[in-house]
């Protein structure tokens, strides 16, 4: 959109007195964000300005909260606003993510099957089995990265072999499409999407059409069968949906277990006092596992539109204006979580994080995600009692997609 077309939208005229010249996405902030987000923690809403035009910020818990549960005034349904395009990675597919009730119930329901009690119990036995063997490779080796050498390797193992069934030698087709949402992160205001992620992302949909029309021969007993079966026989879901449904499910939660499991080695490998509390007995993993969600969240904002003109805590929001949710910073509220910038897994959590989001929206499959860190972190700390950084002072380089905080590499050594 350029500056005539900018001037000419009363949508983007806004309070200026509430704008902060802040880069929400800078790489201080997610290199180190903790003080940073404590303090906007206790900020109320505030505006940002990107590409020209005004972006809604909340960063309290209770404000975030709010917003992510009343889905009347703030959708999911993208809305074309200038300087949001790095948020348009699926490509305009009508993906669960991007949907609001009755849409987003009707999707979802597709997606329960997949995570129901009965089949992540049979899931959870295959994780422990194969992390069981990643522990022998890592044992003779001595040494590994907790991002590469393990947690990308459970993820992939879990989600799209345990999960989703699909061969070793197509899992990097969706792999592929989760890594390129970097591409994204790093996209300027108005441009086009990244030619880079556009071929990964194409060679993910021709696979899945190859897929579709497989099942569709010859039917399974599996998910991919399940989902095409309500699209074909009942009408539950278009043919744009059943493409942003298997996307969603291949590519959409990959990085998310990765960066869970690498997160948290790293957390415990800086204290030692921690690592041993996490070692002794159920309660003092899980309670790692909720701090390392917590002070290092899986996707650390995310993003919904005003359904209206209203104000909101303060802030008058428009129509159509993007609202960024930083869960980021409403993990580390002071007057929720005390001293949020202490790792402390004996921390008695008065609410749980927005780390997966809240209400209808909350994501799907945090319990699968919880249950993989669980079996992977658990077997690490217990198998190798000489678990540590490789360099005392490391801290990880951050990457990822627009939302996301992920580690590049975690070093860890064993012997």
């Amino acid at each position: 959109m350029d500056d005539i077309l900018l001037e000419q939208d009363t949508r983007l005229v806004f309070d200026r007195s509430k704008l902060k010249t802040i880069d929400l996405w800078s790489s201080a902030v997610k290199y180190d964000p903790g003080a940073i987000w404590m303090e906007w923690a206790t900020t109320p809403p505030f505006f940002v300005e990107v590409g020209g035009a005004p972006q809604a910020v909340v960063t309290r818990y209770e404000d975030a909260k709010i917003a992510f549960e009343d889905h009347e005034r703030f959708s999911n349904v993208k809305r074309p606003w200038p300087g949001t395009e790095k948020y348009y990675y699926w490509q305009g597919l009508p993906v669960v993510t991007d949907n609001d009730p009755p849409a987003h119930t009707r999707l979802r329901m597709l997606l329960a099957p997949a995570f129901s009690p009965r089949r992540l119990a049979a899931v959870e036995a295959g994780i422990k089995a194969y992390v069981g063997t990643l522990l022998d490779e890592i044992a003779a080796a001595g040494a590994f990265d907790a991002v590469a050498d393990f947690g990308r390797r459970v993820s992939a193992h879990t989600l799209l072999g345990l999960l989703l069934g699909l061969p070793e030698q197509d899992w990097q087709v969706f792999t592929g499409i989760s890594d390129g949402l970097s591409a994204y992160a790093r996209l300027p205001p108005g441009s086009p999407a990244p030619e880079e992620f556009l071929k990964v992302w194409n060679a993910g949909q021709a696979y899945c059409d190859s897929l579709i029309a497989a099942r569709r021969a010859q039917p399974q007993d599996d998910l991919v069968s399940h989902i095409i079966g309500a699209h074909d026989d009942a009408g539950k879901i278009t043919t744009p949906e059943l493409y942003a449904t298997f996307i969603i499910l291949y590519a959409g939660g990959f990085s998310s277990i990765v960066t869970y499991i690498a997160w948290t080695l790293w957390r415990l490998c800086r204290d030692p006092e921690q690592l041993a509390l996490a070692r002794a007995d159920a309660a003092g993993l899980n309670g790692a596992l909720a701090e390392s969600l917590r002070t290092d969240p899986v996707g650390w904002t995310a993003l919904r539109y005003a359904t209206k003109n209203f104000n909101f805590a303060g802030l008058e929001l428009k129509e159509g204006m993007p609202v960024i949710m930083v869960e980021g910073a409403s993990n580390y509220d002071p007057r929720v979580y005390e001293d949020p910038c202490r790792f402390d897994l004996r921390r008695t959590q008065p609410r749980e994080n927005l780390s997966f989001g809240a209400g209808v929206h909350r994501c799907i499959g945090s319990t699968l995600a919880k249950l993989s860190a669980r079996i992977a972190v658990g077997a690490v700390i217990s198998r190798f009692q000489h678990l540590r950084l490789s360099d005392p002072d490391f801290r990880p380089e951050v990457v990822g997609g627009p939302k996301e905080r992920a580690p590049k590499a975690v070093p860890l050594r064993v012997d």
